[in-house]
């Protein structure tokens, strides 16, 4: 990437991320943090789809919108029956459309319902994360940071000294070099998350130990870098470069969201329990 490009992708995160935090973290807008990330499961949904109907696919694109957001924004409540419930209820429209259109193929359906489950339900948990007790937003900033961190690293790394590819059929810029060099960013950012909270007292983070956090920032960096490698999928078979345009220097919302849909509900389901039990 050229000097100007970096700058524009570093003024974005400037920009976005302090947003977010601040929603995240300050008491009467954390209520602002599930609306902002509805808006985030529409706007990805609507780049899904777009890519989907790249690759000459009819999905049920509305429907799809609709039915994916709601199920991201049950996630503000917190009751896992009732995401899984609002899922279903999506999934059951999404399939109702596809008969009344009359469209019937298998690739539109499977698209338009695997949007849903994709985007809007695995964004669901970023809000369950962030609705827990106590420590919900702090989970969310531990989230971001081995996500994105992970980005970070794996991005410098391989730019730097990156020899080997990845997976060159699906990303050719993604080097072995860069994923070890994310995945070690992401853990020298957990263990700065651990070293404040042992520190400062920050009772929002987790009260784990060092090894809670190893574990944590290890396992979300590498199911981060698993959820860019997918949507790269995506996008190649489609034939699209990028998602989107929305944020300028990263792309779309999936570009530089694709990480946290898969991480997101790692921490929820595996992290979480094992470090708190």
């Amino acid at each position: 990437m050229k000097g100007s490009g970096l700058i524009i992708r570093v003024i974005t995160v400037a920009v976005v991320l302090p947003v977010v935090m601040f929603l995240a973290w300050v008491e009467p807008f954390r209520t602002g943090f599930s609306f902002f990330i509805g808006a985030f499961a529409a706007i990805g949904l609507y780049e899904y789809y777009a890519i989907v109907r790249a690759r000459a696919i009819s999905p049920e694109t509305i429907g799809g919108i609709l039915a994916g957001t709601l199920v991201a924004l049950s996630g503000h409540f917190n009751n896992l029956v009732a995401t899984n419930l609002v899922l279903y209820g999506g999934c059951l429209l999404v399939f109702a459309l596809h008969i009344v259109r009359g469209s019937h193929s298998v690739a539109g359906l499977a698209s338009s319902v695997f949007g849903v489950f994709y985007i809007g339900w695995f964004t669901a948990h970023i809000l369950m994360l962030h609705a827990s007790a106590r420590v919900g937003p702090g989970l969310v900033l531990l989230l971001f940071v081995a996500v994105f961190f992970t980005d970070v690293g794996a991005y410098f790394t391989g730019a730097m000294i990156g020899r080997h590819k990845l997976a060159p059929k699906v990303s050719p810029q993604k080097t072995w070099e860069g994923a070890v060099g994310g995945f070690a960013l992401a853990l020298a950012g957990v263990v700065a998350l651990y070293a404040l909270r042992r520190s400062h007292g920050w009772a929002a983070l987790p009260d784990w130990p060092l090894g809670g956090y190893v574990y944590a920032g290890g396992l979300l960096s590498l199911t981060a870098q698993i959820g860019d490698l997918g949507e790269s999928c995506l996008k190649r078979d489609a034939g699209v470069k990028d998602s989107g345009i929305i944020l300028p220097g990263h792309g779309g919302i999936l570009d530089r969201c694709d990480g946290l849909l898969l991480a997101a509900p790692v921490l929820y389901y595996i992290v979480t329990p094992l470090c708190t039990n």
